[in-house]
This record gives C-alpha cells, sequence and structure tokens, in this order.
C-alpha cells in the first residue's frame, strides 16, 4: 500500500476513518483542511456512514473567508484533496457583508447557512440553473430541504464578483459556487456523497 508523508493532522485524522477499507491511510496529507474541522467532518462521517457514498467527502471550511477556497472535496479512497472552490454563505450569517460566517442558523427565514452534515440529494433545474438539493441530517440543518438550501451557481459567485469586490455575494443560507465550479462538482461528486459545514 502507497503511504503518503506523515503529517501530524493527517495522522490524527486517520484515526477518525475506520469507515474505509485501508483505514490506515491518511486523510488530506496536503494539509489543505484545518485539522479540527477534518476531525469533525471524519467523525460525521462514520456516523452517518452507512447512508453515505463511500468513495468521497466535501468538507466547507466557513471559518474562511469567502474570498478563499474553502470548499474541499476529498477523495476517500486515496485520503486526497481534488478539488477546492470558492462557496459563497447566507446574507443572515454575514450581516455586516465583510466576508466571514458570523453565525449558523437553520430558522426559517433567517437567510442563514446551517451547519452539520447533509446528503447530496438529487439534480434539477431552478431559477438558478442546474443545482442539487441537500438533505441536512443534524438537528442544525433539519430543515434544509424545506429552506431550499441546495448547492447552485450565480453571479455573486463568479471571479469577476471576486475581483470588482474583494469577496463573494451572499446566498440565502445556500452553498454557492461560480458555473465552471458547479459543473466540475456536478461532474466529480456522487450523489449521495456526505457533505460537512462547520467552521
Amino acid at each position: 500500500m502507497k503511504r503518503f508523508p506523515t503529517r501530524a493532522a493527517a495522522c490524527l485524522a486517520a484515526l477518525c476513518l475506520t469507515a474505509l477499507p485501508a483505514a490506515a491511510i491518511p486523510v488530506d496529507p496536503q494539509g489543505l483542511i484545518r485539522p479540527d474541522l477534518l476531525g469533525k467532518a471524519l467523525a460525521s462521517l462514520k456516523a452517518h456512514g452507512d447512508t453515505a457514498d463511500p468513495t468521497h467527502l466535501v468538507i466547507v471550511d466557513y471559518a474562511r473567508r469567502s474570498s478563499e477556497k474553502r470548499a474541499y472535496l476529498v477523495n476517500l479512497e486515496t485520503g486526497l484533496v481534488e478539488e477546492a472552490f470558492r462557496a459563497a454563505h447566507g446574507s443572515g450569517s454575514d450581516p455586516d457583508h465583510d466576508g466571514f460566517l458570523d453565525k449558523f442558523s437553520d430558522v426559517p427565514g433567517s437567510s442563514a447557512s446551517p451547519q452539520g452534515a447533509y446528503l447530496l440529494a438529487e439534480q434539477y433545474v431552478g431559477k438558478h440553473g442546474k443545482s442539487l438539493r441537500l438533505d441536512g441530517l443534524d438537528p442544525t440543518n433539519a430543515n434544509a430541504r424545506n429552506r431550499a438550501i441546495v448547492i447552485h451557481a450565480a453571479d455573486y459567485a463568479e471571479p469577476t464578483f471576486l475581483q470588482k469586490w474583494g469577496k463573494l455575494g451572499r446566498s440565502n443560507g445556500c452553498i454557492v459556487f461560480s458555473k465552471k465550479d458547479l459543473a466540475t462538482f456536478l461532474k466529480d461528486v456522487p450523489r449521495r456523497t456526505l457533505v460537512y459545514v462547520g467552521k
């Protein structure tokens, strides 16, 4: 079995990854994901592993500013982060619009981003074009489907918007990518992948 360079964070994360066939594979040896958030995401994957796709994991780190890449696609068979995307958060989570998420909420009408684990559900075409529904798995995001918290693309997540304003715009709580990044996401991420949102 191929072994990756040892890192304290990666080795700590590997201890949580008992659901994989090769549990000794370290996750994120590149060190792109904050170790505490990675540990929470892997623990959530272990808790929901009976329903989630076993090949991939998506982690959204809303502790990072919206100008940074903060949505990570992890290949669970290699442990590597395959892609990293910029992602907009909800306006109710960032009332001063400084690009940082200040708070999570799952309250209907809050326009805030909910935290926790989701399963990537069906694709559909809505007012933002191709989109992906999300099913909340935790008490902190149980209203996700009723609130229409989904993954979609929007102009305020495009590189031109970032270049003009130095940050992305805000959603009504959805995870929002640029059109190019959404196309990559739709192609590379299997349905029923676990998506973990935290900070």
